[in-house]
């Protein structure tokens, strides 16, 4: 941890961004995410022991499966946050958004339970259980941008002009305090 306290220090001297990787996945989700792996290769099998139009049907559903696995990877799955004295930045392997700093007005780190107490249960819009949450959750309160790997530990951004974020950096404590600093 020494060595993340020296980052932070260094970060804000020298302008360099603090880089936060996505959190590893919390054991709901990821074992939801090996269930959802499972299922082209057992797509596969049904196709390979299937006759007539059910091959190509099958076969055509584990191309179509693959293809979204591949799009919620690329652009549905945060890799990184990055903050710098300029912007937070949300970093996929193919895209990229940018929060002005001066739009954050707060952020606080929250236990499932917490949040649940303080939103409520949500409909989530966007991928699910394949490597986390990402898109929109919409609770009864608020509609928040979502981007999670792990539902144990949430960081909520409130930002003006636009739906809070709810996140999951791998340090969100850091997270927090250099979003505040």
């Amino acid at each position: 941890m020494a060595h993340a306290a020296s980052l932070t220090a260094s970060d804000a001297r020298t302008g360099a961004p603090a880089i936060f990787r996505l959190a590893p996945m919390s054991r709901d989700l990821a074992v939801m995410t090996w269930i959802a792996l499972v299922l082209p290769a057992w797509l596969l099998g049904a196709a390979y022991v299937s006759a007539g139009l059910a091959r190509p049907v099958l076969t055509g559903a584990v191309g179509l499966t693959l293809f979204i696995y591949a799009g919620v990877w690329l652009a549905g799955r945060p890799t990184q946050f990055e903050i710098d004295e300029q912007a937070l930045r949300i970093v996929w392997p193919v895209r990229r958004r940018v929060i002005p700093r001066s739009t954050v007005r707060d952020a606080r780190v929250m236990t499932g339970p917490e949040f649940r107490s303080a939103y409520g249960f949500g409909m989530r819009v966007g991928a699910g259980g394949l490597w986390g949450g990402f898109g929109i959750l919409k609770t009864k309160a608020t509609t928040f941008s979502l981007w999670i790997s792990r539902t144990d530990r949430l960081v909520v951004v409130e930002l003006d002009g636009a739906n809070p974020l709810l996140v999951t950096p791998d340090d969100p404590e850091r997270f927090v305090a250099r979003l505040r600093a």
